[in-house]
Formats: C-alpha cells, structure tokens, sequence
C-alpha cells in the first residue's frame, strides 16, 4: 500500500498568504490548512461560512470524491488535494470549467519538461499519455452548493507505481511516477497563481486557443452521451463552449457541449482504427 509522504503543513497557510500579497489579482483571501479530512469539498463550504474567496488545503483526503460519483484516490500524502471556494456567479458553468481545466494543465505543465506533454481530457481530467495509454494526473470537481462554486483540484505528486492500489494503477500517475521530484507546496503556489490568472481575465479566445492547443482528446475514439443516445467516434475537433464535433464512420455528428456527458467507462488504449485496446 501507499507510502507515508511527510512534509511540513504547519507553514503553508502563511506562505500562501504572502504569495496572495503579491498577486495583481487573486480568488483566494483566506487559507485553511488542515492535516486531514474525509472530503475537502465538504470541509471548504463549513470553513467558507458561506462567504468565497476560501482555499482549503488538506495533506490527506480519506474519501476524496471525483466527477460523477466515482472516488479519487488520494493515497497517505501523497496528493494535493485542495478545494476553492468561489462565487457561484465568477463565470458560468462551463466557462468556469474551462478555465480551470486551463488553469491545472499550466501548473502540471510547469513542473514537466517539455518531451512530456500532458493534455487536457474534457471536461475535468488532466492526463499523460505514452505509448498510446492514457493516465490521470490531475481531476478536477465543481460543485454549487449554498449559492458557492465549490471548485476541487486534485494532483498526483508522490505516488510510485507500487503505491497505486490495483484499481487505479492502470489508470493514474503522478509526477513521482514520470520521474520527477516535485514539491507539494511549489504545485500549491503555481495553482494559486494559474488559476487567479485564468479567472480574473476570463479570456474566451484565450481558452479557446489553449484548449486547442493542449486537448487530448483530438484525433482519439471517444463514446459520448447526448439526448439519451450514445455515440461513438473519432473526435475531430472541440470548442470548450460551444460543441464537440465527432466522425462517426457514418459521417459527421456535432454535439453541444452543455447537453452531452463524455463516456468514461472504457478501455484507456485507444487506437488508430477506432477499436479499443485493453
């Protein structure tokens, strides 16, 4: 099982606080930092008291919860697992989704050297792809709870492959397990620092070219859900507001992104063919 990861939280809070200071702008006023917690979505709207602007950092996360009620594997310190608590109005929903999808690939790309290139897996998934498999390094979760958007990051750092339990060890990598040492803290601070940027500026063109830039899942088989039809294809390209655009084989199928759901529960090799590996 997961190794015990030990560093020093007792300064983060304070640390965090004068990164904020020097920040033109930023969406964190308060920081909260705690040893553990069952869920630090759970934990940021009872420290939040119903006010935004709280970052709530946990150095364990017992019962982590991912998009659409899987369960993040947070390990024995060996994640960051944070949430920001933010005003439920800062940016609809999936301009909100979209810069911080931005936000967290800039900071996981900050700590990679330039021949890995992690990618963008819409709508909430940071992942890294080699040898035509695709592992997870950073999830996202946005909930609106209390008239707040409860916005929940979680990156892998110190994870090893033997640490993975053998639900997640096909499925999930860390910086640790691409080779790189990496500080908790440092991702912290680039975190706050991307994800203040993105949404203060809030740029549509901005994220539009980034997504296109860094989006993993052009040019790979993807299984959608829209209107309660499935459909399965090639994804040929991806505005982050407005709609995927998939080749089906039968012809081309446009698909609005507010109203369609990305089918997870598939093989992760995904080859040229169309047909899917294990």
């Amino acid at each position: 099982m997961y190794q015990s990861y030990t560093d020093d939280i007792s300064t983060w809070a304070g640390r965090i606080d004068t990164l904020i200071s020097s920040l033109p702008q930023s969406v964190v006023s308060r920081v909260v930092v705690i040893e553990s917690t069952d869920s630090t979505q759970d934990a940021a709207l009872r420290f939040a008291q119903s006010q935004p602007g709280l970052l709530l950092v946990a150095s364990r996360q017992n019962n982590g919860r991912g998009s659409n009620g899987r369960r993040w594997d947070d390990g024995n310190r060996a994640t960051l697992p944070c949430t920001f608590v933010l005003k439920a109005c800062c940016a609809d929903a999936i301009r909100l989704s979209a810069c911080v999808a931005c936000a967290v690939h800039e900071t996981v790309s900050t700590f990679m050297p330039r021949t890995m290139r992690p990618g963008i897996k819409w709508p909430n998934d940071i992942v890294v792809r080699d040898d035509e498999q695709e592992r997870k390094i950073g999830g996202i979760l946005i909930e609106n709870r209390d008239g707040l958007s409860l916005v929940g990051i979680g990156i892998n750092c110190n994870q090893h492959d033997r640490d993975w339990s053998s639900e997640f060890a096909q499925r999930a990598v860390s910086f640790a397990g691409l080779g790189l040492k990496v500080s908790r803290f440092d991702v912290l601070c680039q975190l706050v620092t991307s994800l203040s940027e993105w949404l203060t500026s809030c740029d549509e063109r901005a994220i539009r070219s980034y997504y296109e830039h860094f989006n993993a899942m052009i040019g790979t088989y993807r299984s959608f859900m829209h209107d309660h039809t499935m459909y399965h294809g090639r994804v040929e390209h991806m505005d982050p507001f407005d709609s995927i655009t998939i080749d089906t084989g039968a012809g081309y199928k446009t698909l609005p992104i507010a109203q369609t759901t990305h089918l997870r529960a598939m093989p992760h090799t995904l080859s040229e063919d169309g047909s899917c590996g294990s």
